[in-house]
């Protein structure tokens, strides 16, 4: 397929317009690809992919053609039909499959599709560990006589009733209490996960855009995005609930919301469940560079090994794997968890939260409180022509030290850390600046003491990024 487009490879994924970017005929060729890419790294194994998709209108027909790319390269295919992200990861790892592909555009508008991929043991296949080799197989211009194989079964599988009763194993539905809960599913993958679990639970779910619909009438599947979040708070208000959760488009993503209709930030939800985890047996837990500082001083103060890194789904699973870690948070609100295979799993993280609310028996909005130390900026966003070369300018000005603007006193270079963009850390405020994968910007999340280094601190950068771009 020589005019496959290079926009549509990530760095965690395959994504874009359908069907100008991305269409039946970018399926196919994906499909295989894929399973060429497999034998090439003596990945085929029992010759089984899982093929899983979201409620997108386009989603249907990339999965059809995706699957009839991978059986015309001799590989079975079990599709999952209208799934979760997590449960094709569980579908993955229970059946010993050799892979899996999820047809999905994720937290992205509804004119977008696309995949996200993993090998056996559901281990990502990203831009790093092998989407840009699958790229170089679809634009090679040589005849593909791989095609001219055996042709794989299809056959069709629910695993929903075996997932959910693997998800309840990890949390004693029975210790919960009555909650009054309010969970959004976005008119994506979550809509049946949450109506076959609702009977369940002990308390009353209402549930809002259950009905799976490609066109997301109730809003657009990205529960970060606050205007996204306004029917789930008046909700919360409303029906005076114990909590609010929301669901992204395919299932791998949770924002919490509290009694009081104020969103708790992804690594607070982080801290939270590791606090718990951590009461019953001390072990690693993963956060990423835009966390803040009280997540690693939260887990130190619960006897808990805080281990910094990357953030991005498949850099998290894979340290996670190879450091034996037992849970992993994102600011997004991804959560990761080793008893899942190190996969994320929102819907383990929505059971773990009502575990904490009933055992503790207190508010939302009180158990998150004390982690509410410092003062943050959010993230934000600043256009520049050479990212890189911002990056560079700011390390430069950090490291060599600063006359404080405003202040009587001038700061030492601060510490520097490069695990993830550039973070620099002084005593009282630290901030991160990182490069956009798809964009040219570079992103800014900066924390202080008080709101005074905040506002002062983030004029200081933003004056130095617009001078210097």
């Amino acid at each position: 397929m020589q005019n496959v487009n290079p926009n549509i490879f990530h760095a965690y994924d395959v994504r874009g317009k359908y069907p100008e970017e991305i269409n039946e005929e970018t399926a196919y060729e994906f499909g295989l690809a894929l399973g060429r890419f497999l034998e090439l790294k003596q990945e085929a194994g029992n010759r089984q992919i899982m093929v899983g998709r979201d409620s997108r209108n386009s989603s249907f027909a990339l999965a059809d053609n995706l699957a009839e790319g991978l059986l015309n390269h001799s590989f079975d295919v079990v599709d999952l039909g209208l799934v979760s992200a997590p449960l094709l990861s569980f579908a993955v790892i229970s059946e010993g499959a050799a892979g899996g592909v999820m047809v999905t555009a994720s937290h992205n508008p509804s004119d977008q599709n696309g995949f996200k991929l993993c090998r056996f043991g559901a281990r990502p296949i990203a831009g790093e560990s092998g989407l840009s080799e699958i790229k170089g197989l679809m634009e090679k211009e040589e005849e593909k006589d791989f095609v001219e194989l055996s042709l794989g079964r299809l056959s069709r599988q629910n695993l929903l009733e075996k997932y959910l009763n693997f998800i309840k194993k990890s949390v004693d539905l029975k210790k919960l209490e009555p909650l009054k809960i309010v969970v959004d599913c976005s008119n994506g993958s979550m809509g049946p996960e949450i109506s076959a679990l609702a009977g369940d639970l002990p308390g009353r779910a209402e549930i809002l855009f259950a009905e799976p619909n490609g066109d997301f009438p109730g809003h657009q599947p990205d529960p970060l995005k606050e205007e996204n979040l306004a029917i789930l708070k008046e909700k919360v208000l409303a029906q005076k609930a114990d909590l609010g959760v929301a669901f992204d488009g395919d299932g791998d993503r949770v924002i919490f919301v509290d009694e009081k209709g104020e969103a708790v930030r992804g690594d607070f939800i982080l801290a939270i469940v590791a606090g718990e985890m951590l009461k019953k047996k001390p072990g690693k837990i993963f956060y990423e560079v835009r966390s803040s500082r009280v997540v690693p001083e939260f887990i130190k103060q619960n006897g808990g090994e805080p281990v910094l890194g990357r953030a991005g789904h498949s850099n998290i699973k894979e340290r996670m794997r190879k450091e034996n870690i037992d849970l992993g948070g994102e600011l997004s609100g991804h959560y990761f968890f080793k008893e899942t295979g190190f996969m994320d799993n929102a819907l383990l993280a929505m059971l773990k939260i009502l575990e904490i609310l009933s055992e503790t028996k207190k508010p939302f909005s009180e158990i998150a409180a004390p982690l509410k130390k410092y003062f943050v900026s959010g993230e934000i966003n600043f256009e520049v022509s050479d990212p890189a070369g911002i990056l560079g300018k700011i390390e430069k000005k950090y490291a060599e030290g600063q006359a404080e603007l405003g202040r009587d006193r001038a700061e030492r270079g601060g510490q520097i850390k490069k695990i993830d963009g550039l973070s620099v850390e002084f005593p009282d405020w630290w901030f991160n600046l990182r490069e956009s994968n798809t964009e040219p910007l570079v992103r800014l999340n900066l924390e202080a003491k008080n709101p005074e280094i905040l506002e002062e601190k983030i004029a200081e950068l933003r004056s130095f990024i617009q001078e210097s771009s």
